[in-house]
C-alpha cells in the first residue's frame, strides 16, 4: 500500500477526494447550524437576526 499509494495519478487522486469533499460539505453544512443552535442563546440570534 506504501507503494501504491504514491504511484497515483492526479485523476486517481481527485476521484479519491472528490467524494470525501462532498461528504465533508454535508456533515458541515448539517452539524454547523445544529452546534450554532445549541450554543448560542435566543437573544444573540434575535440581535443577529434583526442586524
Amino acid at each position: 500500500m506504501r507503494t501504491y499509494l504514491p504511484n497515483l495519478s492526479a485523476i486517481a487522486w481527485a476521484l479519491i477526494a472528490l467524494p470525501a469533499v462532498v461528504a465533508a460539505r454535508c456533515v458541515v453544512t448539517i452539524v454547523v447550524p445544529q452546534v450554532v443552535h445549541a450554543v448560542v442563546p435566543e437573544v444573540v440570534r434575535t440581535v443577529l437576526r434583526i442586524i
